[in-house]
């Protein structure tokens, strides 16, 4: 018996933190090597149609919805994951 928690789209707990990170490196064309968890996005180049879309890779990549007055709140990796998991 698994005993894992999952998310909504079926990935391990332990996972989530991977996924966002591979999502925010694809979004923000950086390495996901170079990523801090609590670097600002903005650092990385986050602006307003990159934000849109990152919330959009998110929301497809784990099933939730994330509200604009959310997603406006979210702006660190360690954040993202926070939040991610926090849904499931």
């Amino acid at each position: 018996m698994n005993t894992r928690t999952r998310d909504n789209a079926g990935i391990p707990a332990a996972d989530v933190e991977v996924r966002v990170r591979a999502i925010v490196a694809e979004v923000l064309w950086v390495s996901v090597d170079d990523l801090d968890a609590s670097t600002p996005l903005i650092d990385y180049g986050l602006d307003s149609p990159t934000a849109i879309e990152l919330t959009i890779q998110l929301e497809q990549a784990f099933g939730i919805d994330i509200p604009e007055d959310a997603a406006a709140q979210l702006n660190t990796v360690g954040q993202i994951v926070y939040y991610v998991k926090d849904q499931s």
